[in-house]
């Protein structure tokens, strides 16, 4: 004997969500629905793009993008040796790794704004440009008087429970003004040349 299991087809066979489920649950559904989606959907990520610090020839400290480019900024990052740092060498760390940086910033500041400016200059000129880099900083090191410091960021992840942990490292932004800009120092430059 076999058995035989007919299903009866309805008149109206398509499925209606109205005629099936009162209103209030028809509402209490598209409610769950829209949560679901809302919760379930992944947000944007905001993908943080790290700050470039400003290097190089450009505009004033409060609107580097304008001209005239009579500034030129150069970054230098800098690193602290601390085997356990605490709340009373939290200002030290800071203090010590901001003057490391701005020391060696200084330090490479005139072989760095020359490198750049000739760069540039040789490229435009289509020629190289060779210089005395003792010459050059005995010349320009007048400059290192009036350096100035833009900012001074922390680099270091921090540590709970360390104050000031980030600036185990840090990066500073230098900067000195020179009024008339790259055409001022090849200018200035050509001259002690020829003397």
């Amino acid at each position: 004997m076999q058995s035989s299991l007919k299903l009866k087809k309805s008149k109206n066979s398509n499925f209606n969500f109205k005629d099936r489920f009162s209103p209030v649950l028809q509402s209490h559904f598209l409610l769950l629905i829209l949560s679901l989606s809302f919760f379930c959907s992944e947000p944007k990520s905001k993908e943080t793009v790290p700050e470039k610090p400003i290097e190089g020839w450009a505009g004033s400290p409060v609107n580097p993008s304008q001209k005239p480019f009579e500034y030129f900024y150069m970054a230098k990052k800098a690193k602290v040796n601390v085997e356990s740092p605490n709340k009373q060498k939290a200002r030290m760390i800071q203090s010590t790794c901001v003057d490391v940086a701005i020391t060696q910033a200084k330090r490479d500041l005139i072989r760095t704004l020359f490198e750049d400016t000739f760069a540039s200059a040789s490229t435009t000129a289509g020629q190289e440009i060779e210089f005395n880099t003792k010459a050059v900083i005995r010349e320009f090191s007048g400059l290192l008087k009036d350096v100035k410091t833009k900012e001074c960021k922390p680099k270091a992840i921090a540590i709970a429970d360390y104050p000031a942990s980030e600036w185990v490292e840090c990066e500073c932004v230098i900067f000195v003004h020179i009024p008339g800009g790259k055409d001022t120092v090849i200018t200035r430059f050509q001259q002690s040349e020829q003397e």
